[in-house]
């Protein structure tokens, strides 16, 4: 054990002690493994409990986590499932909640802390208790299972049933045998079954409109909606890798963002994230050079060294190690899909931003800045974002989208100058706040064309540009300033393009897929209205309405040629979509198309 103490990290974690029977006897945790663990190995006194704890083991085992209170968490959760003999605290199960669904005829979904308080299946525990409630009730809005702690006779129902929160076994609107199908289908969800309960539900809706039974089909129909949507934004596919870490390094606008998770019993216990710019991500001098402030161990083949030594621990990554002795496997699509939801960016120090800007503008830091970018798809559906950042946060209740109405065909300047009338009238008017500067994605020429617009309007902000690849801010004083020369800047102009861009681009390819999908729908024989409101709600984007089948379109009560034909023009859609975005043919990008 003293040689495998040399490889625990000096990490906040958890750590397990087995005996040679390979029960766990202690659990604990620590804000520094390697510290915590080596004290327990140097206790002598025979009467110290860390002494007997190392005595009556052969061997131990530790997760490390992101902090001391995901160590408690983790801590807290072993120690109920090992009830080791060395913890006196914390095994009794009254620390945290669980959602119970009682045995009873009418089973109804209490929220529990002792564990045996009521009889029924047990879910949890879950932490913090908030999650319990709000898990709560949402089983009762999905599954509408009874609130009432009794069950009595009534002649007219509460207000649950009349809020969609109940089916009303107490009125006997519901027999026992649909009822009980509204439970199978909550403990389906709670236990993670929801694929199998989606494919269940489909059944049920065809076999509901075959009979004619339209209110129950449009019941279980709202129940599927509710369920497809819950599951895709919340599902975690980790099924098949219970135990890993994810490493994935992503090229963001003129940036490096990283991400690392670290997944164990199946449960995403860590996530470590990090942004570089505008440096080399692999240069290790350079990186100590910039200070990253989540350290050194957080990009690339450095972050790799600290994933060594757990045993059963899968790795994974979106680049190759150049360690020989470090292997890892390619990132898998559904590990894929969670790990690039948690790239989040860590916020400005604008402190540091306030010092870099002022010494090189030798103006004062904007408290407020709009930002501008223009998206068109060869002339076709010309959009134009304005997001907006004040004192270090992005109010994202004030970004606005415009359709370019006045522009045809390919004109960056006519489509800027008219986005820019728009927002200048506005600011000029009141009815948005003034900023301090105003930014557009573009070189000279829009500059220009701010400035003329703000001059000619009597407006007295500042009015730079950002030009792409060069990372060159144009301000309208003639200044030239390369915003790789001074890192601060860099991450704060780059970001707000990045985030007039991102959000432009959605908002083009939304008009696209709506655009697309609405004249699909509508030249299809055997489309109406109302089927045509039901597959824009399940399948609002083209690309998920391509990759369905026939089969599952049936399901939901479409007729087997409409299906097809409704999936047929869907992928060819799709197909000329992607050709319109391939970029022109030249003679250095001839060999790649």
């Amino acid at each position: 054990m003293r040689e495998k103490l040399k490889k625990v990290p000096d990490l906040p974690g958890v750590y397990m002690f087995k005996n040679a029977k390979g029960e766990v006897v202690y659990v604990g945790k620590a804000k520094s493994l390697v510290k915590r663990l080596t004290s327990h190995f140097n206790a002598t006194d025979p009467e110290d409990k860390s002494y007997r704890i190392v005595r009556n083991s052969v061997d131990f085992e530790f997760i490390t986590v992101k902090n001391e209170r995901e160590a408690l968490v983790l801590e807290a959760e072993l120690i109920k499932k090992h009830l080791p003999r060395f913890n006196v605290l914390l095994k009794d199960d009254k620390s945290y909640p669980y959602l119970v669904i009682t045995n009873e005829p009418f089973p109804a979904v209490r929220l529990v802390r002792k564990k045996d308080a009521v009889s029924g299946e047990r879910f949890g525990p879950f932490i913090p208790a908030k999650s319990a409630r709000a898990l709560k009730e949402l089983v009762h809005k999905t599954f509408r299972l009874r609130k009432c702690k009794e069950l009595t006779k009534r002649d007219k129902p509460c207000l649950q049933y009349y809020i969609d929160r109940c089916t009303a076994p107490c009125c006997g609107y519901v027999t026992k045998s649909e009822y009980a199908e509204q439970v199978r289908g909550a403990v389906s969800f709670l236990k993670g079954n929801v694929r199998a309960y989606i494919s269940k539900l489909y059944d049920q809706i065809e076999e509901s409109a075959e009979r004619l039974e339209f209110e129950k089909a449009a019941i279980l129909r709202d129940q599927l909606i509710a369920i497809k949507n819950l599951y895709e934004r919340n599902s975690v596919l980790l099924g098949r890798y219970p135990n890993c870490d994810v490493f994935y390094l992503e090229s963001l606008g003129s940036q490096f963002v990283g991400v690392r998770i670290s997944v164990r019993n199946g449960i995403l216990y860590r996530r470590q994230t990090a942004l570089i710019s505008p440096f080399d991500p692999w240069e290790e001098d350079s990186l100590r050079e910039e200070e990253n402030p989540v350290g050194l161990d957080a990009i690339g083949t450095i972050w790799l060294k600290n994933a060594l030594g757990e045993e059963g621990v899968e790795l994974f990554a979106n680049f190759e190690s150049l360690e020989p002795r470090i292997r890892v496997k390619p990132i898998p699509l559904e590990l894929l899909k969670l790990v690039r939801a948690e790239l989040h960016i860590t916020p400005l120090d604008l402190s540091r931003l306030k010092e870099e800007y002022e010494s090189v503008f030798l103006d004062s830091l904007p408290e407020r800045v709009d930002a501008f970018d223009v998206s068109t798809l060869q002339g076709t559906a010309t959009v134009a974002s304005c997001i907006v950042w004040e004192r270090g946060k992005f109010l994202k209740n004030e970004y606005r989208r415009y359709r370019i109405r006045t522009v045809k065909g390919v004109d960056d300047y006519a489509s800027m100058e008219e986005v820019l009338s728009r927002r200048f009238r506005r600011v000029k008017s009141g009815e948005v706040k003034k900023p301090d500067l105003v930014l557009v994605d573009g070189g000279v020429g829009q500059l220009r064309v701010a400035v003329k617009l703000r001059d000619s309007m009597g407006l007295d902000f500042r009015v730079f540009s950002i030009a792409k690849r060069e990372e060159v801010v144009y301000t309208d004083e003639g200044e030239e300033v390369k915003t790789v020369n001074h890192p601060q800047l860099f991450r704060f102009f780059t970001s707000l393009r990045d985030e007039a861009h991102r959000f432009a681009l959605s908002y083009g390819r939304k008009a696209r897929n709506m655009a697309m999908t609405a004249s699909l729908l509508e030249g299809i024989k055997g489309i109406g209205s109302k089927r045509k409101g039901l597959l824009e709600k399940l399948y609002p984007d083209l690309k998920e309405l391509a990759r369905v089948t026939p089969e599952e379109l049936s399901r939901i009560g479409i007729p087997r040629k409409v299906a097809e034909e409704v999936v047929r023009r869907a992928k060819e859609l799709e197909f000329n979509q992607v050709l319109q975005e391939l970029p022109p043919a030249s003679e250095g990008n001839l060999g790649e198309r």
